[in-house]
């Protein structure tokens, strides 16, 4: 009886725990079901602003708009919060994505999600806080009142401090999520997010580190003495053109002091002992010692900046904080943020348009007086042809403390002109000088750890030629069976001048006007960086007995030699030699190409000689032929190139 009275005792139970369990699974799903509700609707919500994102005018934005910034701001906070809502709610399913990867079609996407999703977050914090830092600092130089516009810049720059802390944090996460992701593998519509990614990356990096930089380098803390090199590059020399005026000026909390401009060869104490010039140097234009206005010879702007610092100090014993080197092109670009600028005394205001000619106009003024250089040296048009450039920073000056600047133009000047390496700059602060390094603005030769190239030239001629020479290069590499691997390196210059009679004499001279000191043969004194280890097999077009191999700064080695390109007339160079095997590493050739300052954008082709079709450009788009690939690209700026072998395959 017993037994037969507990056996509808154990149905009942196991019928209540059935029940149990089903209520149990069907919350769990309801569960489950409600977050992906929600996962979803945020997702769809982060996609609407990311559209947004991608369909906002850079151009505007670059003009420091406060209406388009606050915008740019908020949809970055609003994609902020709904990938971390995404990233809550989808927890689960992000926790096994990873052992998805077999899913046919989406395997690799759904692997990948986590790291994706991160760095949507990442990116999207990374926006955000830099925009809260750019509107304080854009307030500031909006608001007026008694203070400089620099001051009030300055200490809005250190106000928000903490917003570039935030997004310097972010953009090293997204730069460390996005490097362990291989697109390649990826949907091609998320393989163009990325590579869109990569090609808005630097520039929030730059906006980040010129907002930490700009407090130290504006005299927040305390006091700061810098040296402003003007760099002719119409006489180019390695760091960007022949040192043709100096600059002093203090920076105290954003306010200017007293800036003294001069011409660069008053710069010399004959009672104190100089260096002695570089073997090349003298060499190449019989310099005996080394003076502050050939302090700029060698192709390290670090390097030559403290060699500046050094010779100034020598000669008229003040001590500096830090170099600025700008070129004319540099001038050019800022003058446009600022223009018409009123000179005193000069018979039209000064623009971008008319920069080059003022400045050559008022150079040869009081020409008519004056006819041999040995005159010249002691004359009043010696001593006041650059008065030009003293009168022009005076008058900027005056603009930029008036807050009178289109500071949108005016940003976007500088930005471009340390892109392009039409501004230089250098620091004695380590910390400083590293995030300066880090984001290419301090003209440091480079070498990285694959093939390197770097072609500078110097204007050996004292001459103004180099606005009337164009060059070209074409570099092509040749693997080998033992795994290293041959270059050729081919340079071609034009020289757009008058044909001249008679060969050209490399000599001192000055003409009636400004004008003739274009009308000589370009003599250039040619060195091409390439990595540690390589070796020069042959070299063309060189003058005989100059072609030199050396170690160069930074760990480079460096080929150098006399060229003579006469006016008028063409010129080419052919450097073969060969390279050492660690340029190739897993299969891929890296190379980094790296653009001299004060040069305008050439054309530069990339070859690898590769008949059967084994090599591929990582990123980017390159012809093939039967020879091989190639790609070809304007240098502006220092350029990065990758090649896989066996991607096609």
């Amino acid at each position: 009886m017993s037994d037969l009275q507990t056996q509808p005792a154990d149905r009942s139970n196991r019928r209540i725990g059935l029940l149990i369990v089903l209520v149990v699974l069907l919350a769990l799903v309801g569960f489950i079901g409600l977050r992906a509700f929600r996962a979803a609707t945020s997702a769809r919500a982060a996609l609407q602003e990311v559209r947004a994102l991608q369909g906002l005018d850079r151009d505007a934005l670059s003009s420091l708009d406060p209406a388009a910034l606050s915008l740019l701001r908020d949809r970055f906070a609003r994609l902020e919060t709904d990938l971390m809502n995404v990233g809550t709610q989808a927890g689960p399913f992000l926790a096994i994505s990873k052992g998805l990867g077999w899913l046919p079609g989406i395997g690799a996407e759904a692997a990948a999600a986590p790291e994706l999703l991160q760095l949507g977050q990442q990116t999207a914090t990374a926006g955000r806080a830099a925009l809260d830092g750019a509107l304080v600092v854009l307030e500031a130089s909006q608001a007026g009142g008694e203070d400089s516009t620099l001051t009030r810049v300055t200490a809005a720059l250190q106000a928000s401090e903490p917003d570039w802390a935030v997004a310097e944090t972010a953009l090293n996460n997204v730069a460390t999520i996005r490097d362990g992701l291989d697109i390649s593998t990826l949907d091609p519509r998320i393989a163009g997010a990325l590579a869109q990614l990569d090609t808005y990356l630097p520039l929030l990096r730059t906006a980040v580190s010129l907002g930490k930089v700009a407090p130290a380098l504006m005299g927040a803390d305390e006091p700061r003495t810098y040296l402003l090199l003007a760099q002719n590059s119409e006489e180019l020399r390695p760091t960007g053109g022949f040192i043709s005026g100096v600059g002093l000026i203090t920076i105290d909390g954003g306010d200017l002091g007293d800036m003294d401009f001069s011409d660069s060869y008053t710069v010399f104490n004959p009672d104190v002992d100089h260096p002695l010039a570089p073997p090349d140097l003298e060499r190449t234009m019989g310099a005996q010692i080394l003076v502050f206005r050939d302090s700029n010879w060698s192709a390290d702007y670090p390097a030559a900046a403290s060699v500046a610092q050094s010779l100034y100090q020598l000669d008229t014993g003040t001590a500096t904080d830090g170099v600025f080197a700008f070129d004319i092109e540099a001038t050019r670009r800022l003058i446009g943020a600022m223009e018409p600028l009123a000179l005193p005394g000069y018979d039209e205001p000064v623009t971008s348009q008319n920069l080059a000619a003022a400045m050559r106009e008022v150079w040869a003024a009081p020409v008519d007086i004056e006819t041999t250089v040995v005159d010249r040296e002691t004359s009043q048009w010696w001593r006041h042809r650059k008065d030009f450039m003293g009168d022009l920073a005076a008058a900027a000056r005056a603009k930029v403390e008036a807050g009178e600047v289109d500071f949108g133009a005016l940003a976007q000047a500088v930005y471009s002109s340390l892109q392009e390496k039409h501004i230089l700059l250098s620091v004695n602060d380590p910390a400083t000088m590293a995030l300066l390094r880090d984001s290419g603005w301090a003209g440091a030769v480079d070498p990285g750890e694959a093939d390197y190239l770097f072609v500078v030239d110097s204007n050996v001629g004292w001459n103004k030629v180099n606005t009337l020479v164009d060059r070209s290069t074409r570099y092509t590499v040749r693997p080998l069976a033992d795994g290293s691997a041959e270059a050729e390196l081919r340079l071609a210059y034009t020289h757009g001048g008058q044909a001249i009679e008679g060969p050209c004499v490399q000599e001192v001279h000055y003409g009636d006007t400004y004008e003739d000191l274009r009308r000589y043969c370009y003599f250039n004194y040619l060195r091409v960086y390439v990595p540690d280890g390589a070796q020069l097999l042959d070299a063309q077009g060189f003058e005989p007995d100059s072609v030199d191999q050396a170690f160069g700064e930074a760990g480079s080695t460096v080929f150098s030699g006399f060229v003579v390109t006469p006016s008028g007339g063409e010129h080419e160079v052919t450097l073969r030699y060969r390279l050492p095997a660690s340029v190739f590493q897993d299969g891929l050739y890296r190379l980094r190409i790296q653009k001299q300052a004060g040069v305008p954008a050439w054309p530069v082709e990339i070859a690898i000689d590769d008949p059967a079709g084994n090599w591929q450009l990582v990123e980017g788009d390159a012809r093939t032929s039967e020879d091989g690939l190639s790609a070809t690209l304007r240098l502006a700026t220092d350029t990065d190139l990758a090649f896989r072998k066996g991607a096609a395959q």
